[in-house]
Order: structure tokens, then C-alpha cells, then sequence
């Protein structure tokens, strides 16, 4: 099995997005500011449309990076080591539009989490390809097409917690943001059903978000 590593971005008080998620509105109503940090600075040479998921633009290592330059370097280490991305049905729904015929994941091969049947399809360079065997199946079958790279699941947050229940998840990437939304899609709900032990790996504060890493702690 590949290395499988969660990406999440959250609200201090645990929203993965605002209420009203759509396909008008993929981050819920007013819920932009939940990953206003991927956008990267808008007064720099790199638009913010292309900052996110830009490989490259970044200053991983640099010892005098600014906070704007962190966001954008922790954003581009998202393809460091990634062979292929799992997400959930609703995340690809609400991010097919925006997604568009760009090359939004650099070719690498996503496995959609879903109850409803579609057929694979390529846009941009990566194959889609629907996954009705649940979260433990989809992270098998992109361990497979990573060829010995890391797994990334980047959500919804029922994917993402699917998969840590299961124990499919080595490591924890969290971007916490500052702000309270009060409601909206929490990543982790009061009701859970097994306790989950981190390792704290690291922390790096960015502009518009604190970027933490965790290793998940497996029992004897």
C-alpha cells in the first residue's frame, strides 16, 4: 500500500466549508474564505487563479520566507510525492465546473468515492474514475496507479473520515484557518466512533493559514 496522506483545510472551529454547499457555490455560501489561502497573494507576479495547485511556486527550505510565500509553497507541496488523489462524490461535483479542462491535478489519476455509477473519462490530463466499492477500495486501486507514490485524499470531510476510521491514513495535513464560521460542514463531528492518535510532524505559519502535519499512530 502507497504512503496515504489527508489534505484538509478547516476553520478554528472545525468547518471544512460554509452552509449551502452547490454547484453555484462549491465552498457553501460566503464560504470562499475557508481556502482563500490556496489563492495566493493577488498583488504578486502569479494571478491567484493559477497559484493554487501550482507545482514549483514555492520556497520550501528558504529561511526567510514570508508568510504569503509559506501558503504557496505548502499549496505546491501537495504534488511533492502525489501518484493519485481520492475524493468524495461531492467534492468532484462542486469542483468539476471550476475545475474546467485545466490540468487541475497534473495529469495524476482520481478515484471519486461514490454510490452512483459514471464512467471514467479523462480532462486534463487525469483519468476519473468512479469507485462504488467504498473508501477502502478507492485508496487500493490509487495506491496501484501511484506507482509506489503517495496517496493524497482530499476530501469531502465524510471521505476523510471514512478513511481514518479505517486506519487508510498515514499521515495529517491540516491548514487551519482564522476565522469562526459557526456552522457548515464540520471535518470532525462530536460523535466518533474510535480514538485516533497524532504525532505531531510539524507547523508552518502562513498569511491566511496555520499549516500543521501529523503522523497517524498505529497500535501494536
Amino acid at each position: 500500500m502507497a504512503h496515504v496522506f489527508l489534505e484538509m483545510t478547516m476553520t478554528v472551529d472545525g468547518f471544512t466549508a460554509a452552509p449551502g454547499v452547490s454547484l453555484e457555490h462549491p465552498l457553501g455560501i460566503d464560504g470562499e474564505r475557508v481556502h482563500e489561502w490556496l489563492l495566493g497573494s493577488d498583488t504578486g507576479d502569479q494571478p491567484r487563479e493559477r497559484a493554487m495547485f501550482n507545482p514549483g511556486y514555492g520556497t520550501e527550505g528558504a529561511a526567510d520566507a514570508s508568510p504569503d510565500e509559506i501558503d504557496r509553497s505548502v499549496a505546491a507541496r501537495m504534488f511533492d510525492t502525489t501518484g493519485a488523489f481520492v475524493m468524495g462524490r461531492r467534492t468532484f461535483d462542486v469542483g468539476e465546473g471550476p475545475w474546467g479542462e485545466g490540468s487541475t491535478f497534473e495529469g495524476r489519476p482520481c478515484f471519486v468515492v461514490t454510490t452512483r455509477p459514471r464512467e471514467s473519462f479523462v480532462r486534463g490530463g487525469s483519468r476519473f474514475e468512479f469507485v462504488t466499492g467504498g473508501i477502502a477500495e478507492a485508496v487500493a486501486r490509487a495506491s496501484e496507479a501511484a506507482h509506489a507514490a503517495s496517496v493524497c485524499i482530499m476530501g469531502g470531510a465524510d471521505v476523510a473520515r471514512q478513511a481514518l476510521v479505517a486506519e487508510l491514513v498515514d499521515e495529517v495535513r491540516l491548514h487551519l484557518v482564522p476565522v469562526l464560521l459557526g456552522e457548515g460542514s464540520r471535518l470532525f463531528p462530536e460523535s466518533r466512533s474510535r480514538r485516533v492518535e497524532l504525532e505531531p510532524l510539524g507547523v508552518e505559519q502562513g498569511a491566511r493559514a496555520t499549516h500543521l502535519r501529523y503522523r497517524v499512530m498505529r497500535g501494536d
